[in-house]
């Protein structure tokens, strides 16, 4: 990726945190700048941060209200960025159906940088097209909790539609959405940080975004890894995604 001197390429992540209760919050905004001279990385917590009871401040970032910027990734990201010289670094980029020579830090963002050891994780907005639509890649979640959706999986394609259905009855989030095969068959849901973004373009709309399946993972590939969608719809005039208050920072990052 190259830039030419003066221009700057941005690249914003949401960083989420999931609770002991099992719902997923976002609770901050990462920032990388690039341009001629070197990147530059800026962090600041969202409002929805200071609300949470039971959440800590993240390592090496302990003030909700701190203005972080750093010419180097944070350490606490830093160690969810597969090096490029790792032997599994072509593996999980071609799991996130990127180039082997793709940047780490997009591998990290498709792929959301999770750990075992903690609750974070991080995500890209959803942006807007050159015609006029707002698109959004992400992974199908909870297949280890649905019946059958390993299984469905199995014989999903690229390019093949799924179905948006209401799980009204989730005792975790009444908002929460399934995905369905044409046969009815459920593969999993909506991550939690874009079920709202759903539901803006359902009533925005008068219909549902597409869902496309863009890459499916062998059975050897851990769940949350297994099923690559991309979400596609008109955006409506004046729609900003992510822009309701949990989704705004504690202080400007400019």
């Amino acid at each position: 990726m190259t830039t030419h001197s003066g221009t700057v390429e941005e690249l914003r992540l949401y960083v989420s945190w999931r609770s002991p209760e099992g719902p997923i919050h976002p609770i901050g905004l990462l920032r990388r700048q690039r341009r001629g001279d070197g990147e530059a990385y800026s962090f600041r917590y969202l409002k929805l941060a200071e609300r949470l009871p039971d959440f800590e401040p993240l390592p090496g970032l302990p003030d909700l209200y701190g203005r972080y910027e750093s010419r180097t990734l944070f350490p606490v990201f830093a160690n969810r960025v597969m090096p490029r010289h790792r032997p599994e670094f072509d593996l999980l980029a071609r799991r996130a159906d990127l180039s082997r020579d793709a940047d780490p830090f997009e591998v990290m963002a498709r792929t959301g940088g999770r750990r075992a050891t903690d609750r974070i994780e991080v995500f890209a907005p959803p942006r807007p097209t050159p015609d006029g639509r707002i698109t959004t890649l992400f992974f199908v979640r909870g297949i280890r909790h649905v019946t059958g959706a390993a299984e469905a999986i199995e014989d999903l394609s690229p390019g093949e539609l799924l179905r948006l259905v209401d799980d009204r009855e989730n005792p975790y989030n009444p908002q929460a959405l399934l995905l369905h095969r044409d046969d009815e068959l459920p593969v999993g849901y909506v991550p939690d940080y874009l079920v709202d973004h759903v539901h803006d373009l359902r009533h925005l709309n008068g219909h549902d975004p597409d869902v496309i399946v863009e890459h499916v993972n062998d059975a050897d590939t851990a769940p949350h890894l297994r099923v690559l969608c991309r979400m596609d719809a008109r955006q409506p005039e004046g729609y900003r995604p992510f822009s309701d208050a949990r989704f705004q920072p504690l202080v400007p990052l400019d």
